[in-house]
This record gives C-alpha cells, sequence and structure tokens, in this order.
C-alpha cells in the first residue's frame, strides 16, 4: 500500500550546516534528513509546507517523493498571475491560506475584512487546491465553500485546534460539531492531520477512534488524506516552539502505525486515506 504523508514542514539539521557550505547543501541538509526518516517509518511520498526554497530543493533532488504547497501572501498585488502559473512550477500542487492564528486558535481579522477573497477567487478561478489552517474555527469555512463551490478545499488537522502549537483545551474535541457541519459540501476535504495529539493515551490511542469515525462517517475516505505534521510532534504544549524532552514526543511511526496498524477501518479505506485520495483531490500523478 502506497503512503503518502500530507504534510511536513522543513525538517533541519539539530546544529546548523556551517554558512561556508552555501545555502546549496545547507537545503540537501534539510531534505536529506526529511528523506530519511520517511524511509525510516515507510512513507512513500509527502507534501511539504515549507519555503519555496527548500520544496524546490526537494523535488529537484527526488521528484518522485515530493511536492509542494505555498501559502501565498494573499495581500500580493500579482496574487491571481502567482496563483494562475503556480503549478507550472516542478511539484508544486496547491496552495495554503492561513485562516486562523496557529497560536491562539484565534480567526484572523482578515478573515471578516474580506483580505482572503481575492486569494479565494483566483484559486477556483485556475482550479488550484487550497488548504486551510482554521485551528477550531472550520465552522466559518461553509462561507467560502458556498461563495466558491468549484474551489477544492482541504481543511488541515481535522479542523481543531491541537496543542501544540495553539494552547491546549479542556476538551480537545469541542470544536467537532464545526467540521463536521462541512461535509455537506462536496468540494471540502479534510487533512487527517495530528490525530495523536488529541489523545490522552499512549500509543496505539484507542481513546480516539470514536471521535475519528465520526469524521470519517461525515467525509468518507473518498474525501480525507492523512499526514502527520511530525516536526511540530517535538515541541511544548501551548504557545511557543520549544523543544519537549524527548521521551513526551509523539514518534513519527506512531503517528503512521496508529491507522496504519488498527482493525478499525478496511484495507480499502485506508488506502484511500493514505494515498489514494491525496493524488486524486491534488491531481498528483504516480511514478511509473
Amino acid at each position: 500500500m502506497e503512503i503518502i504523508d500530507a504534510q511536513i514542514h522543513e525538517v533541519k539539521p539539530p546544529v546548523p550546516v556551517d554558512e561556508k557550505y552555501g545555502d546549496a547543501v545547507r537545503l540537501l541538509v534539510g531534505v536529506e534528513i526529511c528523506r530519511e526518516a520517511m524511509d525510516a517509518v515507510g512513507v512513500d511520498a509527502a507534501l511539504l509546507f515549507a519555503p519555496q526554497e527548500y520544496m524546490d530543493a526537494a523535488v529537484a533532488r527526488y521528484p518522485d517523493r515530493f511536492a509542494g504547497a505555498l501559502t501565498f501572501d494573499y495581500a500580493a498585488d500579482d496574487i491571481e498571475d502567482q496563483v494562475a502559473n503556480y503549478r507550472k512550477r516542478p511539484g508544486m500542487l496547491a496552495g495554503r491560506n492561513l485562516v486562523a492564528n496557529a497560536v491562539t486558535a484565534e480567526l484572523r481579522p482578515e478573515f471578516r475584512a474580506g483580505k482572503f477573497d481575492r486569494l479565494w477567487a483566483a484559486a477556483e478561478k485556475y482550479d488550484l487546491p487550497l488548504f486551510f489552517s482554521t485551528h477550531g474555527q472550520a465552522d466559518v469555512m461553509g462561507l467560502v465553500a458556498e461563495r466558491h463551490p468549484r474551489l477544492t478545499m482541504i481543511i488541515d488537522h481535522l479542523g481543531l485546534s491541537q496543542s501544540p502549537v495553539s494552547p491546549p483545551r479542556p476538551d480537545p474535541w469541542d470544536r467537532l460539531p464545526g467540521i463536521l457541519g462541512l461535509a455537506k459540501y462536496p468540494n471540502v476535504h479534510v487533512k487527517f492531520s495530528g490525530a495523536p495529539l488529541l489523545s490522552s493515551e499512549p500509543y496505539p490511542h484507542k481513546d480516539l477512534w470514536p471521535q475519528l469515525h465520526k469524521i470519517i462517517d461525515a467525509f468518507t475516505p473518498d474525501r480525507l488524506m492523512w499526514g502527520t505534521d511530525f516536526t511540530r510532534m517535538r515541541w511544548v504544549p501551548g504557545p511557543g516552539a520549544q523543544l519537549a524532552p524527548r521521551n513526551q514526543w509523539r514518534l513519527y511511526s506512531d503517528c503512521l502505525n496508529y491507522l496504519r496498524d488498527t482493525s478499525e477501518l478496511g484495507a480499502s479505506d485506508k488506502e484511500k486515506m493514505f494515498s489514494t485520495t491525496i493524488r486524486r483531490v491534488l491531481r498528483w500523478p504516480k511514478p511509473a
């Protein structure tokens, strides 16, 4: 079964690469660390959310294993031209819109002010899929789905705020109705990422499944794509990006195996969530 990770950020070496080696070597070291982590757990390919130079370096070195999604500057004067031409760049498949603040889990004021509208309209016009980071504010995305019915939308991280980076919530599932309410819009999909952070039990995180089944039943695996965001699994809960003690990390392997090895889903559903859906939704060709 092919396994594609729908979210990895830039992976940096624990010790910075000496500047004398230049940016090309610095980027290459980061790409190789990422590739080796994927190899270690059995991930075949990954979608990167990272600076453009890192995504370009990864795609250039491993074109069959990496693709990219850019967090667009929604206020750029040439945003329509950027969106129109982005998929012409090798391996670049989608964009991302940060509609909520990850650190506070609050909706950004730009949403209500209409400042994202040009980005949404351009992405719909040029058929560029957009990922939306809502951090628990997924309920507002119904407005976008209604206004732009031909826009391919993917809601990050189950539509929930997850700690880290967002502040811990007494009930991490209290915003679940917001994402479930989006299932009626056929252009809305969900990135099944970060789930182990919502568990109060050790691996294999069996307490997740009563809630995860609600999302699976609402959207079906045809509209779900698995991911990890595994670099975030090393951080201290709450605001900030401080490295947690190693015994508090959620392991990359656990973020994969809780789903791959479960008996809660059949093989066909797993195959869709691990690879078929993301390839179809992003129009990402499978290597020969």
